[in-house]
């Protein structure tokens, strides 16, 4: 078949280029590209790159995108002949119906997309926010991601624990992308260009999680003129500052966030001594039509430091990366990476009586192909080198002390081939993909796992189609994160070593999607993951043997089905996600739903136009309530203490099956307005609009006789207010 598709390739011509803003000259992802009156068409990529190969003859070649002026070129070419052509598209006041549904309809007809969401800032600027804008948090509307609490930006896909995301940023490795203990997420909203958000089924081109991966691209900066954005509010200051290095060649862009309300707080005298801070800056050159340089770095930092108590807390990331694109021909393009990520988590309480120090520092080459056979088939291939350090080192109580000190390395292959057969009806996605890690922690070994995966889309209809996807998928790395924990922050990584081996799962999804009334998208996915092994920390590991009993070994099951319906015009929006989920874990006799599991899911997003030109928007959520393991009963402990002669007691707790409680269903409303006079836009956001009591846990107060169990809720009502003032 390809040796069929190379020589079919041969008589045909081709015409392939890029597609930009007029304005900024910023690539653009997902552009719609077709010929018109015949079957041909397809949608740039990532670096905003498309290619068609087609028959000679005369043809009129149309492209559109959400939110600017669709550009026509007829075009005329002969039997071999290769056209390069780029397309500058100039922005529109209005966001024509037809144009939403063509770029819709364009990204259907691609790729069998399953369980794939194609997110940009401008798809979520509107959403409603706590304090600023939040990537990670808006990602919990979609279907599938389960919310754990009101504190965490935290995400939880399908059954899968916070732990088993692959988080890219430009091709870098982000191990732990929250401030404030989770509360927020990183990266400004204003600075990506797009994300690829898989909640499932994703290709061999990703690895090292079990349950989704989410692959961030960053904008390049303005090519043409420089800007400059100041954003303040009840929380920080944001700065984000673009422009040219060499006009139309190369140019930068700069954001720095900074909280100030431990600043502000001393004016008050209250003693909060909590700030975070993080900086960005990427440029980009253009040394040739073919070839394109880019570096990107990324600094995050929190810090706690409470005199009062002796505690000292920090944590942050470093990621930098230098990424060159190259065109061989039309046909063959590579993307190479070296990246560098750091993560460093740090907690020193009362002089060393609790100490930890656990960072993570990896290298890593790659490099990407894509090959273009003809016109039905694509073939992608990679090859990837890591090198890893895993430190995690823990004193306790002034006796108790070990630490552990990975150092794997990853050599990885990978290969997928996408097929467009039956005229157009039929889309085949295929690939396989071998990991090596050798660890010399506790013993030298070699790990090697093979995944496969194949995904399928048929369409019934031009609009309508059925999806279906399965593979093996593999995790050679794990955190230890306490199985309750209502600010999951505390990722303490270590690498698969010793007893232990590579953590496994395998996907099964069928999907179905169509578009009603032409503006009504519908899509429902149900769901199978079987985990055959996965890892829990033991609470109950002996610190003078830790490595064999560090981990607890197991299993899972999780089932579900998630449903969308998105209707767009315009500035009107409405978004409907339901998830039903199921999910169960099982280690050695114990079998329980784990703490983030919610039977029903539901969020609707309503964007709308206002008054004097402004946006009024809403977020309503309800979610079944978390399980929890209820207190039964509880006892008395006496000791004597003989210094004194004098006989004390503590009270200890009996439990209940885990978490076989639930906790009350969760919900609420969001608002938020937003109205721009110029170059200032006013931002009023309310969360919780009503002002509802979500419970976060229960605790009992032994002040009184008998106890009383009290409830420790979550956010109440918060306004905010942010202004933004562009220069």
């Amino acid at each position: 078949m390809v040796a069929i598709s190379f020589f079919s390739f041969l008589l045909n011509a081709i015409i392939s280029g890029y597609v930009y803003d007029y304005e900024t000259k910023e690539p653009l992802i997902g552009c719609n590209i077709y010929l018109e009156n015949t079957i041909y068409g397809t949608t740039t990529n990532k670096e905003g790159y498309y290619i068609l190969q087609i028959p000679e003859g005369k043809y009129k070649i149309a492209f559109s995108y959400i939110g600017y002026l669709e550009e026509k070129r007829e075009i005329s070419l002969n039997k071999g002949e290769v056209l390069k052509l780029n397309i500058y598209l100039k922005r529109s006041p209005l966001t024509l119906k037809e144009v939403i549904v063509e770029s819709r309809k364009a990204r259907m007809k691609d790729e069998v997309g399953i369980s794939k969401v194609e997110i940009m800032d401008k798809d979520i600027k509107l959403f409603p926010r706590l304090f600023s804008s939040d990537f990670f948090r808006s990602l919990q509307v979609f279907p599938g991601v389960l919310m754990a609490t009101d504190f965490s930006s935290a995400l939880y896909v399908r059954g899968g624990g916070a732990d088993q995301n692959l988080i890219l940023v430009d091709g870098i490795n982000f191990y732990n992308p929250y401030h404030l203990g989770g509360f927020l997420g990183t990266i400004p909203n204003e600075i990506i260009k797009q994300a690829d958000f898989y909640t499932g089924g994703f290709s061999t081109e990703y690895s090292q999680r079990l349950s989704s991966v989410l692959d961030i691209t960053l904008k390049e900066g303005n090519k043409y003129k420089r800007n400059l954005n100041l954003e303040i509010n009840n929380l920080l200051t944001k700065i984000i500052f673009e422009g040219p290095i060499i006009k139309e060649k190369s140019s930068y862009i700069l954001a720095f966030r900074r909280t100030y309300f431990d600043q502000f707080l001393k004016l008050l005298k209250i003693n909060f001594p909590y700030y975070f801070l993080e900086g960005f800056l990427k440029t980009n050159y253009e040394i040739s039509q073919k070839g394109k340089l880019f570096f990107t770095n990324f600094l995050t930092y929190d810090n706690f430091n409470y005199s009062d108590l002796s505690l000292y807390f920090k944590w942050g990331n470093y990621l930098s990366s230098l990424s060159y694109l190259y065109s061989f021909s039309p046909k063959l393009f590579v993307k190479s990476f070296l990246t560098f990520s750091y993560y460093h988590y740090y907690i020193n309480f009362y002089n060393n009586f609790v100490y930890v120090n656990n960072w993570v520092r990896e290298f890593s080459l790659k490099s990407d192909f894509n090959y273009y056979l003809a016109h039905n088939h694509t073939l992608k291939f990679g090859i990837e080198g890591k090198l890893s350090d895993f430190y995690y080192d823990t004193k306790m109580m002034g006796g108790i002390k070990y630490d552990i000190l990975g150092k794997p390395r990853n050599l990885s292959f990978y290969l997928s081939e996408r097929s467009v057969l039956y005229n157009n009806k039929l889309i085949l996605e295929s690939g396989l993909r071998q990991d090596n890690q050798f660890t010399s922690y506790y013993g030298n070994r070699w790990y090697k796992v093979i995944d496969f995966r194949f995904s399928l889309k048929y369409f019934l209809l031009e609009l309508t189609s059925l999806k279906l996807s399965f593979g093996s998928y593999s995790q050679l790395i794990t955190a230890l994160l306490p199985e309750f924990q209502p600010i999951p922050f505390l990722y303490i990584w270590i690498p698969t070593f010793g007893p232990y081996s590579p953590q496994k799962a395998y996907h099964n999804i069928f999907g179905f999607e169509t578009y009603l009334l032409e503006n009504i998208y519908f899509s429902i996915e149900p769901y199978y993951k079987y985990y055959p092994l996965i890892y829990e920390y033991n609470e109950n590991s002996d610190p003078f043997n830790i490595e064999p009993t560090l981990l607890k070994k197991g299993k899972a099951k999780a089932y579900g089905l998630d449903i969308s319906i998105k209707r767009e015009a315009g500035n009107f929006l409405i978004y409907l996600t339901y998830s039903y989920a199921w999910v169960k874990n099982y280690f050695d006799n114990l079998s329980y739903h784990p703490f983030y599991d919610r039977r029903h899911n539901l969020n609707l997003i309503i964007i709308l136009p206002f008054f004097l030109n402004s946006n009024l928007s809403f977020r309503f959520a309800f979610y079944t309530g978390t399980p929890y393991t209820e207190v039964l009963s509880r006892y008395r402990y006496y000791f004597y203490r003989y210094l004194i002669d004098d006989w004390r007691y503590f009270w200890f707790e009996d439990y209940g099956k885990k978490n076989a409680s639930r906790y009350p269903n969760y919900h609420r409303l969001d608002l938020s307005w937003e109205k721009e006079i110029k170059r200032l836009k006013i931002r009023i956001d309310i969360f919780n609009l009503y002002n509802h009591k979500n419970f976060l846990f229960y605790y009992y107060d032994y002040h009184y006789e008998p106890p009383v169990r009290k409830v420790f809720y979550q956010l109440p009502i918060i306004p905010s207010l942010s202004i933004e003032y562009a220069f």
